[in-house]
């Protein structure tokens, strides 16, 4: 028996067996990254909850606190911005409920590309929420103390008073809102783009 066909039936059957070998490797690590990304997908969905959570709670006391002012207001002018703060709590907390929710609950047995898509557009709309922020959370509390503040303003100068307290409690009012404003529309959305290229990277 010559040397040849001997060496082409031991590459044959070396390749028989390292097949199924090496095929049996490529399903471990796709099982392996499957459950990464259900697994990431499963945490940012708790983090959204509880942000929600958060945001919904402190937009309820907000509208509570703010309704009370508006009962006890002074002023017409003042009772107006006291009522427009507490109805932009109301709308942060619908807006959060219906636009802030996270990625929607998928089949373990769907593959990676699926639950991949899934959290990919939930890290879209999560950025795309903090990118307006400034909208539907900002500006309408915003314009609501603006017109409080006028209001004690007005009260205040109307009676001989000084009305540096009116300002001052509007600067600081600016200054917490480029904060919040900056945290998500900068901080926040870096930190989702940053999510995206690494999932993009484990695709």
């Amino acid at each position: 028996m010559s040397q040849e066909p001997m060496n082409d039936k031991l590459n044959d059957l070396w390749r028989s067996e390292a097949s199924p070998s090496s095929n049996s490797q490529k399903e471990k690590e796709g099982e392996e990254m499957l459950t990464m990304v259900i697994e990431r997908t499963r945490k940012f969905d708790r983090q959204i909850l509880l942000r929600n959570v958060r945001e919904v709670i402190a937009a309820l006391i907000v509208t509570t606190v703010f309704a009370w002012f508006a009962w006890k207001a002074p002023s017409g002018l003042e009772r107006i911005g006291d009522v427009t703060v507490a109805a932009s709590g109301i709308w942060t907390a619908f807006y959060m409920l219906r636009f802030g929710s996270g990625p929607k609950a998928l089949d373990p047995g769907v593959n990676l590309n699926a639950y991949g898509q899934l959290l990919h557009e939930s890290y879209d709309r999560q950025a795309r929420l903090a990118r307006s922020v400034k909208y539907w959370y900002l500006l309408p509390m915003y314009v609501g103390m603006a017109v409080v503040s006028l209001g004690v303003w007005l009260r205040l100068h109307g009676s001989g008073h000084s009305g540096w307290p009116a300002f001052v409690s509007m600067a600081i009012i600016t200054v917490a809102s480029g904060a919040v404003w900056i945290l998500n529309e900068v901080y926040a959305v870096r930190c989702l783009e940053r999510l995206k290229r690494e999932l993009k990277g484990m695709e």
